[in-house]
């Protein structure tokens, strides 16, 4: 819809709303002056009426001026913009930074290797966005995952206690700043220069140490005020370490997270880059060949299925990402609409939407 409709619409019944409130105000004001007067409701409609005429004739022309002026807006090359803001902000492995929390990484990993050198099978793994190069330059961290041998502790709680113990009896030393307990990994703080940068050790349990398998079990950390729901779940990190994104997809996972971070959306970046591969399977022969169409066909397939569809983790069938809260889905969906509904009208919108 044009802003003239669209204007004239909302400022019709915005007007036609107001001037009848006011007639009533009006009206009662006289009633209470004049007792034997009635209230007069063909005079409030006609009033309501006339406020929403005169309101519908100024939303029109104001909106055909708004119209006018964006008809006279020179499309600009969106591709290059949204592309070139993908290079600007994607994490580089020459980034100053994260060379300086890879190697406090290493020292961190080989301390670790040394302690528990018994009870952990083969070298330790690192995955996520940083690994995938799907990360931004100013939201990053390092996972690296051990893998433990089925025998080495009685239960995935023994051995994610264990390296958390460990973990914290390092605090100040090899710049460790802090360490905390998280869902399914320790989030060890290390402090880089004035910044303070995260390095998440992911424990896990092998399922069989003698096969050549990387498939076992995490310790899912749920110990709540008052209760403990505590568990563990399967996980394959070999599976999970792969990635499924062409290059394209990749520079795409890299904008949305740029707007997400934007817009403080509550989608984790596991579930974003599965929604940008759901969105290609789901239109399959009928991918845009510009990059920028492609951006807004994975934005209007989350606003129109992120409420609906079911996403597993492809590294256990039984991880559902999509079970996300309502309050959060209508928030991202919310957003994702937004942007769509401001591309249609001018397309040169996603500039403001994205940088």
């Amino acid at each position: 819809m044009d802003k003239a409709s669209r204007y004239a619409v909302k400022v019709a019944c915005i007007a036609g709303i107001g001037n009848a409130l006011l007639n009533l105000i009006h009206q009662l004001n006289e009633m209470d002056k004049t007792q034997e007067q009635k209230f007069d409701w063909e005079r409030l409609f006609y009033e309501g009426c006339k406020g929403a005429f005169v309101g519908a004739i100024a939303g029109y022309i104001y909106g055909s001026i708004v119209d006018y002026e964006n008809s006279l807006e020179k499309p600009i090359n969106t591709d290059a913009y949204l592309q070139a803001l993908a290079s600007k902000v994607k994490l580089k492995k020459s980034d100053k930074k994260h060379l300086l929390l890879s190697e406090k990484a290493n020292i961190l990993v080989s301390v670790l290797k040394n302690n528990f050198a018994d009870k952990l099978n083969g070298e330790p793994v690192r995955i996520g966005s940083t690994e995938k190069g799907t990360a931004i330059k100013d939201k990053f961290d390092i996972d690296v995952c051990f893998a433990f041998k089925s025998k080495s502790f009685s239960s995935t709680r023994e051995m994610f206690e264990n390296v958390l113990g460990f973990l914290v009896s390092l605090k100040g030393q090899y710049s460790i700043a802090d360490v905390r307990d998280q869902k399914k990994s320790i989030g060890v703080y290390i402090k880089v220069g004035i910044n303070e940068c995260r390095v998440d050790i992911v424990p896990y349990k092998l399922t069989d140490s003698k096969k050549n398998s990387s498939s076992g079990y995490l310790f899912v950390n749920d110990n709540s005020f008052f209760s403990d729901n505590s568990s563990y779940t399967k996980t394959d990190i070999g599976l999970l370490k792969k990635s499924l994104l062409t290059e394209t997809q990749k520079q795409i996972v890299i904008v949305l997270k740029q707007w997400k971070k934007r817009n403080g959306l509550p989608l984790s970046s596991y579930l974003l880059e599965n929604l940008v591969l759901d969105a290609y399977r789901c239109n399959y022969n009928r991918i845009s060949q510009t990059f920028t169409q492609q951006v807004i066909m994975v934005i209007n397939h989350i606003a129109s299925y992120l409420d609906v569809i079911v996403i597993r983790s492809v590294e256990n069938s039984n991880n559902i990402l999509t079970n996300i809260s309502e309050k959060s889905k209508s928030e991202i969906i919310y957003a994702c609409k937004e942007v769509i509904k401001k591309y249609e009208y001018q397309p040169n919108s996603v500039l403001k939407e994205f940088y």
